[in-house]
């Protein structure tokens, strides 16, 4: 099993960390919030074969793996305040740079959350993941019985792979996504879903699912 530690208690850390806790990963929760980081380890961890436990920022970005689950652009506010400490480690975003509307993004379509965080974190390696399932759902894992799909990119293949291979057992199942610069598409895919599910009055209960399902 993997130590990840999640920066961020709010709807996305904790839906990671039900699906690594699930897994039976331990999970380290660090928010500015220690109250908050606190309630979100006690609710998830009692639900989970894994270990979650809340602790320092500082203690969770020690960890193995490191998930940025914070708005952009704070992820890159945390690059660039520990850009020694997190060099040469796996740090997966999620983050979405939505507009206002949500249905929007407020990066141009030559960059991405993704890239802009590798820019701040030369030394890291950054993976793509979880942005395409909005928090209700990854939280369950499956909708409509389904069990959801979430996309892998990133320039090194062999964090992706890695962060690949740790899915097994969350609920999830992992897609290879190729290159980072991907991440301008599958960002904008999260846009493009959130525009549909006010459309059709499904909020944020909606999720993408590559078909076939076996392959």
């Amino acid at each position: 099993m993997t130590t990840f530690g999640i920066i961020g208690a709010g709807n996305m850390g904790r839906a990671i960390a039900t699906r690594l806790g699930a897994a039976g990963h331990t999970v380290l929760i660090g928010d500015e919030s220690p109250g908050k980081a606190g309630d979100l380890a006690a609710e998830v961890g009692a639900g989970v074969r894994g270990v979650v436990r809340a602790t320092d920022v500082d203690t969770a970005l020690d960890a193995e793996i490191v998930v940025l689950a914070v708005w952009y652009p704070g992820t890159v506010d945390i690059g660039n305040a520990h850009r020694q400490r997190l060099g040469g480690k796996i740090v997966i975003d999620i983050a979405n740079p939505l507009d206002e509307a949500y249905t929007g993004l407020t990066l141009p379509s030559s960059t991405s959350a993704a890239e802009e965080l590798a820019k701040a974190l030369p030394d890291s390696r950054i993976v793509k993941a979880f942005n395409t399932v909005p928090a209700p759902v990854l939280t369950e894992g499956v909708l409509d019985d389904l069990p959801m799909d979430t996309f892998v990119a990133g320039d090194d293949t062999a964090a992706r792979k890695t962060v690949l291979d740790l899915l097994d057992g969350t609920g999830l199942r992992g897609l290879d996504a190729g290159v980072l610069a991907n991440s301008r598409l599958l960002e904008r895919l999260t846009a493009f879903g959130i525009e549909l599910g006010q459309r059709y009055g499904l909020g944020f209960e909606f999720g993408f699912k590559f078909v076939p399902t076996t392959f």
